[in-house]
């Protein structure tokens, strides 16, 4: 009777010790680190959790600010429930997506705050929802692995290959890279050594605009409604007398054969400019010689003799008037 007794004991207590074992789970033990108990929870869609651990950690800001206390199917999407410290401020416009910080990592969730709002978002309470719309899903592993052997079993690797063969090809002589970049090179350094021409065209272009800016009101007197018009009526007479005036109107429609024409006229001009300053120049020489070696005698049509002497050498010319009846002047 006793040895039954002491069976029945000890079939209840392995029975105790066995269920007792049963309900352990690695889950309940608790993690080093804070458990974040005194904070509240938050639920987050997401379209699928695949490799998400038990207890993973969020992160924003680059810090932990809590970890997944539950995860739960929901129709076509995954309710997981974070449980972030009290004193993190989540704001409703945050977006979550599960990342890794390794290849080999675990997945956390990361929450990202927008950083362009125009607004600051109203903050998530206790139990508040970050919707699916709001979230990133990792992409699945099946459709990772597809899509890789889909690229390296296309072809994509040849035709890569094949482009840089090409481009290779393509690319000129050595010789011929370093002629050009020995160029570029003095291209570059004569560009450096007039930085203040171009500092110059700069500042007139600036100039210019600050000129056209302080008449900005005419200019947008001249190109409005009322300034086209007025430009377009001005344009009718004279397009009107362009038309009436067959010289002007040849020069106004076809008027490009003048420049030849205007240019042999300048030529013209500028050697009949030098011939009237030849001309200047040598006159007074003409008229003084003429004055003073042929007009002299038809003022003054005169002879003064000074000597006459005979075949046998005497002196004539005392003798005036043996003189003038020699000359015919004297009967």
């Amino acid at each position: 009777m006793r040895r039954l007794f002491r069976s029945a004991v000890g079939a209840v207590v392995g029975v105790v010790l066995l269920s007792s074992c049963a309900a352990l789970n690695i889950n309940s033990i608790p993690l080093p680190g804070s458990n974040y108990e005194d904070g509240y929870d938050i639920v987050l869609q997401f379209a699928n959790v695949l490799n998400l651990p038990d207890r993973a950690k969020v992160v924003m800001d680059g810090a932990t600010v809590g970890v997944v206390s539950k995860v739960v199917v929901a129709g076509d999407q995954v309710d997981v429930t974070a449980r972030v410290a009290k004193d993190v401020q989540v704001p409703s416009d945050t977006t979550a997506v599960l990342q890794q910080a390794t290849v080999l990592g675990d997945i956390y969730v990361a929450l990202n705050r927008r950083q362009a709002a125009a607004a600051p978002a109203p903050l998530l309470r206790a139990g508040g929802t970050i919707p699916l719309v709001q979230t990133t899903s990792p992409p699945q592993l099946e459709d990772t692995i597809a899509n890789l052997a889909n690229f390296i079993g296309s072809g994509s690797i040849q035709r890569a290959q094949n482009t840089i063969v090409t481009i290779n090809g393509v690319t000129p002589p050595k010789d011929e890279v370093r002629r050009i970049v020995s160029r570029v090179t003095v291209d570059l350094g004569e560009l450096s050594d007039n930085v203040g021409t171009v500092d110059t065209l700069l500042h007139g272009v600036s100039d210019t605009s600050t000129v056209m800016a302080s008449r900005a009101t005419a200019l947008g007197v001249w190109f409005s409604p009322t300034g086209v018009a007025g430009f377009k009526r001005d344009m009718v007479p004279a397009d009107t007398m362009g038309r009436l005036l067959p010289s002007v109107g040849t020069i106004y429609n076809g008027g490009y054969w003048l420049a030849p024409l205007l240019d042999s006229l300048g030529a013209a001009f500028g050697a009949v400019q030098s011939s009237k300053q030849a001309v200047e120049h040598e006159y007074p020489l003409y008229r003084q010689f003429i004055n003073e070696y042929f007009l002299e005698q038809e003022k003054h049509p005169a002879i003064n003799i000074t000597s006459i002497v005979g075949p046998d050498g005497r002196e004539l010319s005392g003798n005036v008037e043996q003189v003038l009846r020699m000359l015919g002047a004297v009967p």
